[in-house]
């Protein structure tokens, strides 16, 4: 599960099973699932990592036939998708180092 201080979501992947294709978008607020994405259907989807402004996600599709799909973090909708071989984590060094309430560290 991940999420930042400027966004109203955590992200939340399944990773093992019949689903681990899906990321579930909950709002923090309310606790509802607002969205479930499916980004590459029967592909690992894990990972989620933010920019340091927030304003974007980045999820790894954890395939030798994988991707990092770059969402923009308020409307949910993808921006873009990069192909890659088994991409485990974009670890953002900010995030990491600097603790803000609301972002996972």
């Amino acid at each position: 599960m991940r999420s930042h201080e400027k966004s109203p979501y955590a992200w939340v992947d399944v990773f093992f099973g019949p689903h681990k294709d899906l990321v579930h978008i909950i709002d923090k607020k309310t606790l509802e699932i607002v969205k479930t994405l499916q980004p590459m259907p029967g592909k690992t989807a894990a990972h989620v990592e933010f920019t340091k402004d927030g304003k974007y996600a980045l999820l790894s599709i954890w395939e030798n036939d994988g991707a990092i799909i770059v969402y923009d973090a308020q409307t949910l909708t993808e921006v873009t998708r990069l192909a890659m071989k088994k991409p485990s984590g974009k670890y953002n060094v900010y995030n990491k180092t600097h603790l803000e309430e609301g972002t996972s560290h």
